[in-house]
Order: C-alpha cells, then structure tokens, then sequence
C-alpha cells in the first residue's frame, strides 16, 4: 500500500492516511500484548484482525493535475504575475487559451507552452495529502520504533531461548523498518521545483551584470524531505547571485584568459552515504584567500594568527561580510552567505568550499535525507551513551602516546597526519568520572565550518538512527 503510494500507483487521500494510521495501531496493540505475555508468562498470543485488515488495503484518493500556468512558473518560464495577467485576460475572452494568451503577449514562446503541455500529459500522477497527516503519521511511526527499541533491549527478551519468538520479533522489526522508511519517502519531493526558479534569475543577473552564463543543472529528479524544499531556496539563491557576481567574469576578462566569453554554473544534487548533496560550482575567477583575509583582519574578525584555507574561507559566512568593492543591487552590502550558514546548520547539515584561482568555486551543501531521524554514531562515556550526528564526524582514531601533548595557552593536542586538533573531554563536560587516556581510548574527530575537534570517549558502539519528536506544547 505504501509502496504504491511512493509509486504514484495510489493515491494518498484522507481515507488512506486514517488507514495508514489504523495499521500502525494495530502494530502498536501487537506489541503491547508481546510485552504482557512475556510479563505474565504467557505462551499464547492474541488474535488480531490482520487478515481483516489486509483485505481493506485498496487504492483510494485521487490523482491531482498540475495546472499549465504552474509548469510554466516552476520551470522559470514566465513569472507568477504574468499567469495571473492571463488568467484576468482569459476571463474577458474565454475561447483563448492560458498558453495561447502568454505567447500573444510576449511573456513565453509557443515551444515552451509545447513543452509543458507534454509534460502536463506525461507527468506522473500527483498525490495530495494535508502536512499535519503526514506530520501524525511520523510521530506515530516514532512511537513505534521507540517501543520496538525497548523490546530490542529487554534483557528479558534477549534471555528466552525461545527460536520461534526470536523469529517473530525478526518479522516485526524488518516490517517496522520497512513501514518507517516507507513512510519517510511520503514526505519526500524532487528537488526539480527549486533547481528551475534559478534559471530565470540567472539570466536575470547576467543581463544586468553584461555577462554571458549558463546554467546546467543535474540531477533535479534527487528527492528531498518536503520540509526541506522552501528553506534551501534561499541558500541556493545567494550562492547563485555570487556566482555570477563575484566568480564569472566579464566576457573581455574571460577572453583574455584563454576561457570561453560564456561563463558556467552548474547545479547537482545526488545522494550519498544517507545524506543529501547539493553542490552550486561555477568556472570563474576563484576565491581570493588572502583579499578575504585581509577584509576580516580590517573589520576585527580575526587576529594575526595563522588561519587554515577552510577557516580562511568560511569566514565569508560572516553576517555583514563582503569583498565587492562597491556595493550593487546584488551585492556589496554583506547579506547573503551568512543566510547560508543559518539555513544549513537550522538543517542539521553542513557547508564545504573548494577554490581554484581562475579555474572557478563549488560549494557543497549536505544534509540529512529527513529531518525526521537523525543518522548517529552511539559512543559510550563510562555507563553512559550518546550519539554524535554522523554528518559531523570526520573519522574516528586511536592516536600514539607521541601524538598527543599540551601545548601552553591551548591545551591538550592531537596531531592527527600533521594537523594539530584540540582535545575535548566529553567526560568533563558531561560531569564523568575521568575517562581514559587518549592513547588507550578512542578519539572522533568532527568538523564544523572548517574547524576540527578531537572528542575523546571510551567506545564506539555503532551506527543508529535517531527518530526526532517534538516536545509538545508544553514544553514549547
């Protein structure tokens, strides 16, 4: 059923979200009445009415077309405004078509009226369900994998040698497992919408800026936690806008260093490794490290110590930081790239930069599949353990005796193939007992906005992902 709905084969409607919701019920009062046998000793179970429910699984709701004027707008064609122009034209003259008015009046060309017209035909069926379902529905799958961890975790459990039992829990986590990742994926949309309002503004941007760009895009079908869609718009536009401000240069400039008079911008997404990719490059004059430097020293950012090339470069998403020399309509005011940083971390995810000089920038943006589970690594400090976010985790170590010193004024180094990285002790922090030494414990390195830390623990005991929960109004 889930399944199908991921396919675009069912419709997702109000009748199949309480269906969704009667079964997880129906998983839950399962494993209830598991724990109470094995409390009471019981060797029987109840009967549910599964096959009942089953045999209620059909394909309800109904499919949603998208509107030409909506295909045209999402695909940078025409603005909003110029639809909405249309549609009090076709009012007066009801015989013309939306497409036919918007070609009349200049704002599109018939071949791209032809193209959304196709693909208005070819488009996979469209599923509508309210946010707040989907929402209800997450929070009842959490409820779940919660109480299917503490049946996991039951010493009483793990202690039968009972192989039916065990076979029977296997069932019931492989089906909570799949209902949870399938129920994750309806919360999923293309990030297509987003990567096709930027063509519009770069030929925008480029026009006022007396520059030739284009923009390719990769990978637009890459889906993403809906969540996610409207709050990486932003982002993406400011990268964008400096792309084509401060990374292409002018025709003139490129010509004379060898390069084609248009420049390039590229949009990829993809996924890799649980998380989401999306990377905004260009081919343009590179970043400045020492231009960037030096505006940071002026403006008291930093002192004179020596700076790492990815904590020079971050220093761009500094609030009020720029290195144009006069202030435009796009840029020279210093908004813009700290919104990047705002929006990344608010996304639990993380932002990298690569520069050649003259060979051009990327920016790679990543971040969970969903804001709903975070993908953790669980870590043991005494008896206690915690989860580290695995985005975050650069690698894991045991240093030598001989990489780990003081050094006056900073503290307890590791060096780590020549690097020196600072030493924190969870345990200090977290108010434990003296763990062990850093050569005879393990050390996890994370990274944040190009700066490494070496958090010492006792052990790592494995990957596990996390279900994120609200903590109710109260606590709001």
């Amino acid at each position: 059923m889930l399944d199908g709905a991921r396919k675009g084969e069912i419709a997702v409607t109000s009748p199949f979200i309480d269906l969704i919701l009667e079964g997880v019920d129906l998983l839950k009062a399962m494993i209830d009445d598991l724990e109470e046998a094995i409390k009471e000793g019981r060797t029987t179970l109840k009967v549910f009415p599964v096959e009942e429910f089953i045999k209620r699984i059909e394909g309800v709701g109904e499919p949603s077309e998208k509107l030409l004027g909506e295909i045209l707008v999402e695909g940078g064609a025409v603005k909003k405004e110029d639809v909405e122009e249309a549609l009090e034209v076709q009012r007066t003259s009801p015989q013309k078509r939306i497409g036919e008015i918007l070609v009349e009046e200049g704002k599109t060309t018939a071949r791209d009226v032809a193209h959304a017209l196709r693909e208005q035909r070819l488009s996979e069926t469209t599923l509508k369900v309210e946010a707040r379902k989907l929402d209800n529905l997450m929070d009842m799958i959490g409820e779940l994998v919660i109480a299917q961890s503490m049946i996991r975790q039951n010493p009483t459990i793990n202690s039968l040698n009972d192989p039916k039992l065990q076979k029977d829990l296997g069932q019931l986590f492989r089906i909570t497992l799949e209902l949870q990742k399938t129920a994750l994926s309806l919360r999923m949309v293309p990030i297509k919408q987003t990567f096709q309002r930027m063509i519009r503004l770069v030929r925008d941007l480029a026009k006022k800026a007396d520059k030739r760009v284009e923009l390719r895009m990769y990978g637009e079908e890459t889906e993403i936690d809906r969540n996610m869609v409207e709050e990486i718009y932003d982002p993406l536009l400011h990268m964008v806008r400096n792309a084509v401000d401060h990374g292409i240069e002018p025709p003139e400039e490129r010509k004379e260093k060898g390069k084609p008079e248009t420049g390039l911008i590229e949009l990829r997404a993809y996924h890799k490794g649980g998380n989401i990719v999306i990377e905004i490059s260009d081919d343009g004059r590179g970043l400045d490290r020492e231009r960037i430097l030096k505006k940071a020293r002026e403006r008291g950012l930093v002192g004179e110590e020596e700076l790492s090339d990815q904590e020079v470069l971050h220093l761009i998403f500094q609030p009020g930081f720029s290195t144009a020399e006069k202030v435009t309509e796009v840029s020279g005011r210093g908004v813009g790239m700290d919104v990047v940083k705002r929006v990344t971390e608010k996304l639990r995810g993380r932002v990298e930069i690569a520069t050649v000089p003259d060979r051009g920038t990327t920016f790679t943006i990543r971040l969970p599949l969903t804001l709903a589970i975070i993908d953790g690594m669980v870590i043991r400090l005494g008896e206690e353990r915690y989860i580290i976010p695995t985005l975050a985790i650069y690698e894991t170590l045991r240093p030598s005796r001989g990489e780990c010193f003081t050094v006056a004024g900073k503290g307890e180094i590791v060096k780590v193939r020549d690097e020196l990285i600072p030493l924190v002790r969870l345990h200090h922090i977290f108010g434990l007992p003296d763990g062990r030494p850093p050569w005879e414990a393990l050390v996890v390195v994370v990274e944040n906005e190009g700066k490494k830390r070496c958090f010492l623990v006792d052990e790592v005991l494995g990957k596990q992902e996390v279900v994120i929960k609200s903590l109710g109004e109260v606590f709001e």
